[in-house]
């Protein structure tokens, strides 16, 4: 009888160029370790993950092409309040329209889209127009829309948003994949992903972490937290990874981003994410499993020095992962085939 993959776990669908994940706390975009990018303007990795050059073309074609247009921006305003940040910008990617060329043929499409997100995110949190200023780089230029001018907090989301590119065939990838494979359009593919990363068991972690942390009164609360959920049998969020066997490389980046800007009264809470993390860690070492933080565990206290609400935080790692999207589109089309598995009957 043929063995049933749950998740598909195990299974080797593609082959890919883009991202190789590694099991002993490795990432690489392209061939090129990602703490050779972290440090490096967003966009420019961008391009090198999307078109394996990195030649500086990204980021003067996304200035051109950064702001909505008055009725993109009504569309964003006219959305009723109750919609997720997720939603609005699953339902956006679609109507967004641009007339900037890349040279990548249908795949421009995904890229012209991928410019305007931040500014369809700033309208949405501002509830009010946004003019994004087209003089700023990327991370600078979206912070500027939510009235952020900070060197720091500038550096920390630049490289938040480079560990966000691209992580092999996660969930939010495949999911872009498959309708890659129906020969839909790139926009489609990008809506696809994003509606899989809006699930709590694939992008939300951050946030749910982050909530967690803010109902403890002090580092010896969360300690006690960790024990009692262990004993129930439940799970934390941001911990673990089931890619990894030792640390997720980006966390560590994360973490020290998230010491960095805990000032005031986002100390305390770190100091608690800190006093999670160690007690998990050290009671799974005692079942002899080795589980650590992943890249979601300190995102969320990074996005929220910048100013983002809890709801946004899934919204920005879309504004980052939208260009892994893109370029698994284009890897897509070199070697296409329709995603068919077979299920088996047992009605």
């Amino acid at each position: 009888m043929t063995m049933i993959a749950k998740g598909l776990a195990g299974v080797v669908v593609e082959e890919t160029v883009i991202s190789d994940v590694r099991a002993e706390g490795k990432l690489h975009y392209r061939g090129r370790d990602i703490a050779d990018c972290v440090d490096q303007p967003f966009l420019d990795v961008a391009e090198w993950v999307v078109t394996g050059r990195q030649q500086g073309q990204f980021e003067p074609l996304f200035q051109a092409g950064a702001n909505l247009e008055d009725h993109e921006t009504a569309l964003v305003l006219a959305m009723p309040k109750d919609c997720h940040p997720m939603q609005v910008l699953q339902a956006m990617v679609p109507l967004l329209k641009g007339n900037l060329s890349f040279g990548l043929g249908e795949a421009d499409r995904g890229l012209q889209v991928a410019a305007k997100l931040p500014a369809v995110l700033a309208t949405r949190l501002r509830n009010a127009p946004v003019t994004m200023n087209t003089g700023l780089a990327y991370a600078e230029r979206f912070l500027d829309a939510l009235g952020i001018a900070d060197a720091q907090i500038t550096r920390a989301f630049n490289t938040t948003q480079i560990l966000q590119i691209e992580h092999s065939l996660n969930a939010g990838t495949f999911a872009a994949r498959v309708v890659a494979s129906t020969l839909a359009s790139v926009e489609s593919a990008m809506a696809a992903g994003i509606g899989a990363l809006s699930g709590p068991l694939h992008g939300g972690a951050d946030q749910a972490v982050l909530e967690i942390a803010d109902t403890l009164a002090d580092p010896a609360a969360a300690r006690a937290y960790v024990g009692q959920l262990l004993d129930r049998g439940e799970k934390l969020p941001g911990m673990g990874h089931r890619e990894y066997r030792v640390r997720d490389p980006r966390a560590a980046y994360l973490q020290q981003w998230a010491e960095k800007l805990a000032v005031g009264e986002l100390r305390q809470v770190y100091e608690i994410l800190l006093a999670m993390e160690d007690e998990f860690r050290l009671r799974m070492a005692s079942k002899g499993k080795a589980l650590h933080a992943n890249v979601e565990f300190y995102k969320g206290l990074v996005y929220r020095r910048m100013g983002l609400p809890n709801p946004y935080f899934t919204a920005g790692f879309a504004l980052a992962r939208v260009f892994g999207y893109i370029a698994h589109f284009i890897e897509s089309r070199l070697d296409n085939r329709i995603y068919r598995p077979a299920a088996r009957y047992v009605g």
